[in-house]
């Protein structure tokens, strides 16, 4: 006999992915419990195209406030033919949840569970009760992808991680002429090739740096990108690697993730590191200063990465990391305290230079 397992759609897909993962096999049969407006967001879709779901039955529910028409139209469905019934209650409204809870109560093959995100709670039967660690059964691509979104284009340098070491400690002693020749780097950031000898300087910072430059006439534009900020990214990127702890494929750097709005239009956003842990969905934004200019830019990085905390579910952990110190005001207690109130963690130089490990910092 097959199986049935239950799912109520709600705005967080990864945790009845995990449970879909764990539970369903080829002998399950699937129901999946929604709303209107999440059918019009297409949730449901994206769970079924990462458990690679062709076939389900779906209840549509009009109020999903009314405990009436919840048990009235789970009654129109057939359960007798089933060996078990799996039912994942951590979805839809906290009424949808109670409705399909005390509905299943009443059958004697349903088994009731919910998830906190790392915990797996089997709330009925009662005498059943337990709590289980769940299993990291989902990937980085398919937490991604269960939020509507598409990774495209991972970018980097080429340069190996002992260079950006070195890079690294060679950074903290920069002075004036070294910063110098930075500002000037980063006016050019966008453009794709100059001549070494058009800046004046630079050949010098270069053979200083022993940068491993490919043309000894021209800089192109992923080296000046590197130079401006990305070599932080990717210094951030190994040292998390190097830690050996997050599954090979489950971190990116210089990732866009792309989503179509609901007019059709294509929306991108670019992460600099993201990664998967113990399924929870984590993104760094690396800034080696949150000055620019005489702009302050703490603050578009701070709601940049609210506004996309909302997007990639609840337990999704946004931080930010910047060269900038505290100590010497360059960041100022009041930018820390609203990242704080905004469930953003920033992470400054002594923060970084104090830690052996980027993802204790976590």
């Amino acid at each position: 006999m097959k199986n049935l397992l239950v799912t109520l759609i709600s705005d967080q897909p990864a945790p009845n992915i995990q449970f879909i993962k764990e539970k369903g096999n080829v002998k399950t049969d699937f129901l999946f419990i929604s709303t209107k407006e999440m059918e019009k967001k297409g949730v449901r879709k994206w769970i079924m195209n990462v458990c690679n779901i062709s076939k389900e039955k779906t209840v549509i529910v009009d109020n999903a406030f009314s405990l009436n028409e919840i048990e009235e139209k789970l009654s129109n469905e057939t359960y007798d033919k089933y060996e078990n019934i799996y039912v994942n209650v951590t979805g839809g409204t906290k009424i949808m949840s109670m409705g399909v809870t005390d509905f299943f109560k009443k059958n004697g093959k349903a088994n009731i569970y919910y998830l906190t995100g790392q915990d797996c709670w089997h709330l009925f039967p009662i005498e059943k009760r337990w709590s289980d660690r769940l299993k990291d059964n989902i990937t980085l691509e398919e937490y991604i992808e269960s939020y509507g979104f598409r990774m495209e284009k991972e970018s980097m340098s080429g340069i190996s991680p002992d260079y950006t070491k070195k890079f690294f400690q060679k950074f903290l002693n920069f002075g004036e002429k070294e910063w110098s020749i930075i500002g000037k780097l980063r006016e050019r950031r966008n453009k794709k090739a100059y001549s070494i000898d058009e800046i004046d300087g630079l050949q010098s910072f270069l053979n200083s740096i022993n940068f491993p430059i490919i043309d000894e006439i021209k800089i192109n534009k992923k080296e000046i990108k590197y130079l401006t900020g990305d070599w932080f990214e990717e210094h951030i990127y190994h040292s998390i690697r190097e830690e050996k702890i997050i599954s090979e494929g489950n971190i990116k750097t210089g990732v866009h993730l792309t989503k179509e709005n609901n007019k059709g239009t294509k929306i991108s956003n670019e992460f600099d590191v993201i990664f998967l842990w113990k399924t929870k969905f984590y993104a760094i934004e690396c800034k080696t200063s949150i000055l620019s200019g005489e702009k302050d830019i703490v603050n578009d990085t701070i709601y940049k990465s609210v506004a996309l905390q909302k997007n990639l579910g609840l337990f999704s952990n946004f931080s930010i990391m910047t060269l900038s110190s505290k100590d010497s005001k360059e960041v100022k207690e009041a930018h820390l305290d609203r990242a704080n109130d905004l469930g953003i963690k920033v992470f400054c130089r002594e923060d970084i230079l104090g830690s052996n490990s980027i993802t204790q910092l976590l």
